[in-house]
């Protein structure tokens, strides 16, 4: 296993951050981006479940809405 894989497995299992921020620090830097520029265009939380599901992501609603109200537990700054 390349280091960069083992730093992603690291990232995934990380116990300061959300179900959400662990699936996002998982995706590429691509994805990533592409995530990020969904929630800049207001796309509604339901089609970037959709997008995410249909590309094998285990993610949710209530997920994502925690980690964009900022009530999940990732560390706030």
């Amino acid at each position: 296993m390349a280091l960069s894989e083992k730093l992603q497995d690291l990232l995934k299992r990380d116990p300061q951050v959300c179900a959400y921020q662990s699936l996002f620090n998982s995706l590429s830097k691509e994805d990533q981006d592409a995530l990020t520029e969904a929630w800049t265009k207001n796309i509604p939380a339901r089609i970037v479940l959709q997008a995410l599901r249909s590309e094998g992501h285990k993610t949710s609603n209530e997920a994502i809405s925690n980690h964009r109200k900022g009530t999940c537990k990732c560390p706030k700054t």
